[in-house]
């Protein structure tokens, strides 16, 4: 009696099998989608294209912000450097927030430092950050041949 209700079972699951697989082929259509109750959708991308690098222009703003000469924080140098800098980020369309800090050195001396930030694009949600800096410490660290510097 037992084999019987285990075929028995056995059965109607193969039944039931068959019948949801005839079911789901029912409901699609012959371009594999889900028939009247499929919904078309239109994939739209939006194709990016970089910008060419260009290494000689790469090494123009290089040369031009070396040229400045030491960009030493408190110097001539440092000070029209960094303007330099600020005005080329708006040349280049950017929205320019120039960062004013004075800091103290280890040895006691004020430090008057910025960080420029240039933004393009600010209300997008996805953009690239980049970092970079472009003045020249005061001293140098554990330098045995100009340790006063």
């Amino acid at each position: 009696m037992e084999k019987k209700e285990a075929r028995g079972r056995m059965n109607r699951v193969v039944i039931l099998g068959v019948l949801a697989g005839f079911i789901a082929l029912w409901g699609c259509d012959e371009s594999g989608g889900s028939g009247k109750n499929s919904v078309d959708i239109d994939v739209v991308t939006e194709k990016i294209v970089a910008p060419e690098f260009s290494s000689d222009s790469a090494y123009y703003f290089i040369e031009k912000q070396v040229a400045f000469g030491p960009r030493v924080p408190n110097s001539e140098e440092h000070e029209k450097c960094g303007v330099w800098l600020a005005n080329e980020l708006r040349r280049f369309g950017a929205e320019v927030i120039v960062q004013e800090v004075r800091s103290k050195a280890f040895n006691g001396k004020i430090l008057n430092l910025s960080n420029i930030v240039g933004q393009f694009n600010p209300d997008k949600k996805k953009r690239v950050m980049l970092y970079a800096h472009w003045d020249t410490r005061p001293f140098a660290d554990k330098d045995s041949v100009r340790s006063n510097e």
